[in-house]
């Protein structure tokens, strides 16, 4: 099928701000993956980000300017648990948007608005190597260890908001399976060193923008975090990021979209009662050779319960 020029940039368009949008959700920086919680553990997260940021095409396309602000409430939920008795955690994240997009589109000044849900992410992490499956009395009397190490899933379900009449979406209209491993080191029981390895993989969305179908090579992705832990509850941590990779194609014809893109963190967590805390993190990038770069601040609240023992007969 051929795409006349003009149209094929409209389409690209719309492929740079899917993948900013992926992006913005994904919060790709994660210090402290591994850090343990007891058997039975719940949390309750309720979240607000804000994102903002330039997204980078190609010099020749008639789209000039092209800037997002993305307003992000994410509700959220996690539970701990035994699995092979390796400790286990299983999160979901429903997160619901209102986005703004203004560019110069043959020099015609444009914004487009979208409000609604994206899609919503699940993921089940387990530690292998470092910290066991334990109850609260158990975790309570447990040394933890230096060295962990983990591995994750976790896929983005076609569940958001999507209407392929329409250019930009909150949805993806796909699925998507994010694979990794992370490893942690910790020095004096303050002092944490951590890495990811991670890879997103996608499936074609065959109801693209204009009866095309669209899709994606994998973006790959690492990540180092040094945290500093103060007290139980209170800590600190700074991020950096490279994700590469991610070449997208339309009808089968490869464009010219790979990513080569580097963020950096900042990650403030408090915990202000017993079974309640706050966070607060910002990101920015360092390096973006092409598709999007912005800045977000996200504020995050978490209360935690755990599962009442059994009274002794």
């Amino acid at each position: 099928m051929k795409i006349r020029k003009h149209r094929l940039f409209i389409i690209l368009l719309g492929l740079s701000i899917s993948m900013f949008y992926t992006k913005v959700q994904s919060q790709d920086l994660e210090p402290r993956i591994l850090s343990s919680l007891p058997t039975g553990t719940n949390v309750l997260l309720m979240s607000y980000g804000y994102s903002r940021g330039d997204i980078l095409l190609d010099q020749s396309a008639p789209i000039e300017d092209l800037d997002a602000k993305l307003n992000n409430i994410v509700g959220g939920y996690v539970r701990s648990f035994s699995l092979f008795k390796k400790l286990t955690k299983f999160d979901v994240i429903v997160p619901y948007s209102f986005a703004e997009f203004n560019a110069l589109v043959t020099e015609r000044d444009t914004i487009v608005t979208r409000n609604g849900f994206g899609d919503p992410l699940f993921r089940i992490s387990m530690i292998l190597i470092g910290s066991p499956a334990l109850n609260p009395k158990e975790y309570m009397q447990h040394e933890q260890k230096k060295f962990k190490l983990g591995a994750f899933f976790r896929f983005k379900a076609p569940l958001g908001h999507y209407d392929s009449s329409k250019l930009i979406n909150l949805g993806s209209n796909r699925w998507s399976f994010k694979t990794g491993i992370a490893g942690s080191y910790t020095f004096n029981k303050k002092l944490v060193f951590e890495a990811h390895f991670n890879s997103w993989f996608y499936t074609e969305n065959k109801d693209f923008f204009g009866g095309n179908t669209s899709s994606q090579d994998p973006v790959y992705g690492v990540q180092l975090h040094s945290g500093y832990i103060f007290k139980p509850g209170l800590w600190v941590a700074g991020s950096i990021g490279r994700t590469f990779g991610g070449q997208t194609s339309i009808n089968g014809v490869e464009q010219d979209t790979k990513l080569e893109n580097g963020r950096f963190g900042l990650t403030f967590a408090y915990r202000v009662a017993k079974q309640h805390s706050l966070k607060a993190v910002y990101t920015n990038g360092f390096v973006t050779r092409s598709g999007s770069d912005f800045n977000t601040l996200l504020l995050a609240y978490q209360y935690i319960w755990m599962k009442k023992p059994k009274p002794v007969k």
